[in-house]
């Protein structure tokens, strides 16, 4: 059985790594495959009997929304899909991002009664959404306005942001502060609050694949921190890719 990550681009992802990892320690056979391709062709992918379901990741995110029969309440909030699952034949659309990030926050004890967001595209929308649920005030800091950002709450232009409140950066760089949870990453250049958001999410979808026989989620996370400390290790990188060092 299969299950496909689909984004642009990939060379840099931990999930086909911990996802592999934690399935086989919870004794599903199952490989996680990088797809880079056309949408029609994942589409076919997907309607394959030997596929799971998939993630999702930029700049797929709104694309796939077409290729689902179904979505969750928290998929359709988001206006955006990060997991694809199967359910009584059906293909169908979740949104475990903002969620993931949320559950991570309440963890570390993170204020969540006045939060600001920076930016607004796709990842921005379902953090913003997840912590509107909870009731917090939301600020959203960004250089135009998509149309979304009303419903979870106000529109203020980049320029104005101040490190005052908890803020989530969605941007495609770090930005410093106290206050600043960062959740971009590139490859070899992770940070905590970027690993715990990718291994919440990826333990909310993988149970969406497999229902309750997954990984406790501490075990999760586990193995999420372990790839992510693996691929920072750059020294060890390079001897395994040193041919010197198998002599």
């Amino acid at each position: 059985m299969r299950i496909y990550i689909y984004g642009f681009p990939l060379d840099f992802s931990l999930s086909p790594f911990f996802q592999e990892h934690a399935a086989c320690l919870a004794e599903h056979q199952i490989l996680y495959t990088p797809f880079r391709g056309e949408i029609s062709d994942f589409e076919k992918l997907l309607q394959d009997r030997e596929c799971l379901g998939a993630n999702v990741t930029i700049p797929f995110k709104t694309e796939v929304l077409k290729l689902c029969d179904r979505l969750t309440a928290r998929a359709e909030a988001a206006g955006s899909v990060n997991t694809i699952f199967k359910s009584d034949g059906k293909i169908c659309g979740d949104n475990t991002d903002g969620t993931g990030l949320l559950e991570w926050l309440k963890m570390k004890g993170t204020p969540l009664d006045k939060c600001a967001v920076l930016g607004n595209g796709g990842a921005a929308r379902s953090i913003a959404s997840a912590i509107f649920e909870t009731g917090a005030e939301i600020s959203i800091y960004a250089r135009q306005k998509h149309g979304w950002e009303e419903r979870f709450g106000r529109l203020y232009p980049l320029s104005d942001w101040k490190d005052e409140c908890t803020t989530v950066n969605t941007l495609p760089f770090s930005v410093e502060g106290v206050n600043v949870v960062n959740i971009g990453y590139r490859f070899g250049e992770f940070n905590l609050d970027a690993v715990m958001m990718l291994a919440l999410q990826g333990w909310l979808a993988s149970k969406r694949w497999f229902g309750e026989k997954v990984v406790p989620k501490e075990q999760f996370i586990s193995l999420a921190i372990s790839h992510a400390c693996a691929q920072t290790n750059k020294e060890l990188i390079f001897n395994l890719t040193n041919r010197n060092f198998w002599l």
